[in-house]
């Protein structure tokens, strides 16, 4: 599946001319232009009209398929890494190509060329250099600068890859060699979700400013992992019987991943976009079947661009201009192995179910410890201001054919809950012995909409049994190679004779087979690894894996504590399941629990943000509340953070200090110093506020919130919940529920109040809209927070005043979007109360960051 354009040759032709193979000769360069050009001018091509901003949505795109996913297609060869020393130089791609003239190694002259993805050569000697004899290689790499020139950069090859063909390839800038090694860049940007993004691959090839290929004898190309080149290589178009047809059925690829409408070079592609790919000579296939998104034909493409397009990619792209004006006719889309050079793709338009999110757990009837059985329900709220239809569709934990399916239709700002639907009710596993399911579920949807995911431990075996735990998680919506979750606990020692536990669950939402290694980073600096295969639209679970419960005790422990990492060849999904045990053993009885959705490579930053510092803060009873940062390091280098403890009104901080976390390792805030001694902000050593976290590189961490049963650190935990660090966004906010008096069983009621962080040094105006579940406007709040200020709705009088969706039981029940002026952070906190009033004592707590509308 790939993305292809063709072009104006291809007009009312069945054929297009034989694309010409040339010999490029070494081009001459006059010593000074070497020395004399700073890479300042030479960072990205001619500016084009419409050309996005680094800043804008479509500077960094994802070119996603059914079974593809990755970070390829917008750049042609890929990006390359300006660093530190270069900071004020633009990280987009910049067209290159490498001389094979003069390559050296040690000061000596190396007879090289390019086959099959690597480089050989020789020595004048008759030497051979094979692999990772070509690190210290030195060559010269020529760039296209804006003035449309080419200037000529020193280039080396610093390393290569186990495998041999990949090589890490650095470039610097003459101008700045009083920088030594810091003047040399990788040519290759590697990114958080793709580390091994920083290798690249050699091509007997170059690319002109038009995206044109041409073969080459002369210069080759080193395109990065990322690139367009390397994902058509990967798709089978590299290496494709009868040379001439492969070469243009190779450009025809990147025009088409690109969507290079126009065939000179415009990509008009964006993050997210979901593409399906089919060519003439069955090296691609259209994929087809149940529970695959039924796309309408985007266009047909040729070596030179699209011949005929019947809609955009993107709608509204800056670049969605000089494509073909035609529609595509029957004769251009069939099979037609007389035309072996054309690929058709499909993608998304309006109308097609696109939209896809993932919830990781499906329980229905399941049992668990202390005969409770898990439920799971689901709620879909539609923040448009147009109808969206939506698909729930559950697939057993083996893979294979879906257990069942529920399609609704949802009104404007109307809201879905599969709470008591007898469609949602009768799906299971067809066992009519044992009336119970367990799997995942994948939502599909026309439009962007806002999805939760509600697991009960209910005392009963039916859906409307008494509810003794919920958990709200937000349903997944960044499938990625890399996953990360903040804890591993294995048998970790808890009071009251308690241990924690962790286990996962990874979803396979692809149409194949994938396979994932599953990395625990202990925080001794330890890392336990093994692989696992999934198979199509299936799970692994590490309940009882052998491996998952191999991790060895520090030697002072008890108990085994680090965090998670999941590494993918596609893209997956997972949650990180926290269980407090009444036992020492893995399925001992739950006492407590908690899901949390793990955190997407694409989802770590360097500005994130907690709702809640907690220290001693009474609730009810003699419970007390306290809360505590895990901050994850994910990179091979050590990161340094800034926490900052912020007062709930606004002005001067808390207490502001920095930590350095080591590679692969974490910061905990339990017990530490400087922490524990954040100044008190009520009498008995009270201290409440919200975090603001800085880092030098993205990390990822979460909050935990805990009750404990007493006013101290080592309190017995009766309740906790832990909440993922969020990055601040100014866009429209929505959770769900909204819940007020609700009644949750067993003489329970449910109460729902946001708390919102503004991280601004100014202060923020906020609207704060509630909606009934089926699309009315409940009411309508504005407040106005403070610089580095927090509201909280569970303080608010008008917030309580809030009209009720049912009067005659003073209770309601509804969703919630907040519009900001400038980025705010968000969560939902839910209570189940023991009585009918918003202060009464707390049962259970839940909290869950509001997410933002993608419309």
């Amino acid at each position: 599946m790939e993305e292809t354009l063709a072009g104006e040759s291809e007009l009312g032709a069945k054929s297009a001319p034989t694309e010409a193979i040339v010999v490029s000769p070494p081009i001459a360069i006059p010593r000074d232009t070497l020395l004399g050009t700073s890479l300042a001018r030479c960072t990205r091509p001619p500016s084009k009209p419409g050309d996005p901003s680094p800043d804008s949505p479509t500077a960094d795109p994802l070119i996603q398929s059914p079974l593809h996913r990755s970070r390829n297609g917008i750049e042609l060869h890929g990006r390359w890494d300006p660093g530190a020393s270069y900071d004020e130089l633009d990280p987009f791609e910049v067209p290159r190509r490498f001389r094979l003239a003069e390559l050296t190694k040690d000061g000596r002259r190396v007879g090289a060329r390019v086959e099959q993805g690597k480089l050989t050569g020789s020595f004048d000697n008759g030497a051979r250099l094979v692999d990772a004899d070509w690190a210290g290689a030195e060559l010269k790499v020529e760039l296209l600068c804006v003035d449309g020139d080419w200037q000529t950069f020193p280039a080396r090859i610093r390393g290569v890859s186990a495998t041999g063909n990949g090589y890490d390839v650095e470039i610097q800038d003459p101008d700045r060699a009083e920088l030594g090694e810091a003047s040399w860049r990788p040519a290759c940007r590697a990114t958080l979700e793709m580390p091994e993004a920083s290798w690249a691959t050699p091509f007997a090839e170059v690319w002109d400013e038009r995206g044109t290929r041409t073969a080459s004898t002369g210069y080759f190309t080193f395109a990065c992992a990322t690139s367009a080149i390397i994902k058509c290589d990967r798709m089978g178009y590299n290496d494709v019987p009868n040379n001439n047809d492969a070469q243009r059925l190779r450009q025809t690829c990147t025009r088409m991943v690109r969507a290079d409408f126009s065939g000179k070079d415009r990509s008009a592609t964006a993050e997210g976009t979901l593409i399906d790919v089919e060519d003439n000579r069955g090296i691609q296939i259209r994929e087809q079947g149940d529970h695959v998104p039924e796309l309408p034909l985007e266009a047909v493409w040729s070596p030179d661009g699209a011949i005929c397009r019947d809609h955009w990619r993107v709608a509204g792209h800056p670049d969605n201009h000089g494509g073909p004006p035609t529609t595509c006719s029957a004769e251009d889309t069939a099979l037609d192995p007389s035309r072996p050079h054309l690929i058709r793709s499909w993608s998304c338009d309006p109308g097609s179910l696109c939209e896809r999110q993932y919830s990781s757990v499906f329980v229905r009837n399941w049992p668990a410890p202390g005969g409770l059985t898990q439920w799971s329900n689901v709620t879909v709220v539609n923040p448009n201001s147009t109808a969206a239809t939506v698909k729930l569709t559950v697939f057993p934990t083996g893979g294979g054919a879906p257990l069942g399916a529920v399609q609704i239709t949802l009104e404007p700002s109307e809201a879905y809950s599969s709470y008591g639907d007898p469609r949602w009710d009768a799906i299971d596993d067809g066992d009519l012995l044992s009336d119970r399911a367990a799997g995942w579920i994948a939502l599909a949807s026309d439009k962007p909409v806002v999805a939760t995911h509600r697991t009960s431990l209910r005392a009963g075996s039916t859906w409307n049994a008494p509810a003794r735990l919920v958990e709200d998680e937000p349903f997944l919506t960044s499938p990625s190679r890399r996953l990360f979750s903040s804890y591993y606990l294995k048998g970790w020692p808890e009071a009251g004779g308690r241990t924690q536990w962790s286990n996962v669950v990874v979803n396979n939402p692809a149409t194949k087979q994938v396979s994932i290694t599953v990395r625990i980073h202990g925080v001794d600096g330890s890392l336990h690894e093994f692989d696992r295969a999934l198979p199509a639209r299936g799970v692994w679970n590490s309940y009882g894996d052998s491996d998952w419960l191999a991790v060895p005790n520090p030697p002072t422990r008890t108990g085994a504590l680090g965090w998670v990492e999941i590494r993918s060849d596609e893209p997956v999904v997972a949650t990180n399941r926290i269980v407090h045990r009444d036992g020492s053993t893995y399925d001992a009885p739950v006492a407590l629990l908690d899901d949390v959705g793990f955190a997407a490579a694409t989802s770590a930053a360097k500005e994130l943000a907690a709702s809640s510092f907690l220290r001693n803060v009474p609730v009810t009873g003699t419970m007390t509340q306290w809360s505590s940062l895990v901050v994850n390091n994910p990179h091979p280098e050590q990161v340094t953070i800034t926490v900052t403890v912020h007062r709930n009104d606004g002005g001067g901080a808390l207490r502001s200090f920095t930590k350095v976390i080591p590679s692969f390792g974490a910061w905990d805030a339990h017990g530490d110093p400087d922490w524990t001694s954040v100044p008190a902000t009520g009498s008995g050593g009270r201290s409440e506020g919200w975090v603001e976290l800085s880092a030098d590189l993205p990390v990822f961490g979460i909050n935990r919130v805990i009750l404990r049963d007493g006013a101290t650190l080592s309190s017995p935990v009766v309740l906790f919940n832990d909440e993922p660090l969020v990055a601040p966004s100014s866009d429209t906010l929505v959770s769900s529920p909204y819940i007020k008096n609700w009644p949750g069983g067993e003489g329970l009621t449910q109460w729902s109040a946001p708390v919102v962080n503004n991280p601004g040094e100014q202060s923020v105006t906020m609207r704060v809209q509630v909606w009934t579940t089926d699309g009315n406007p409940l009411g309508e709040l504005t407040r106005t927070i403070p610089a580095k200020g927090s509201w909280d709705a569970a303080s608010d009088l008008d917030w309580h005043a809030r009209p009720h969706t049912d009067g005659a039981n003073l209770r309601s029940l509804g969703w919630m979007t907040l519009i900001p002026s400038t980025p705010l952070v968000a969560t939902n906190r839910l209570t189940l109360r023991k009585g009918t009033t918003p202060d009464a004592p707390i049962v259970l707590y839940d909290a869950t960051p509001f997410v933002r509308a993608r419309n």
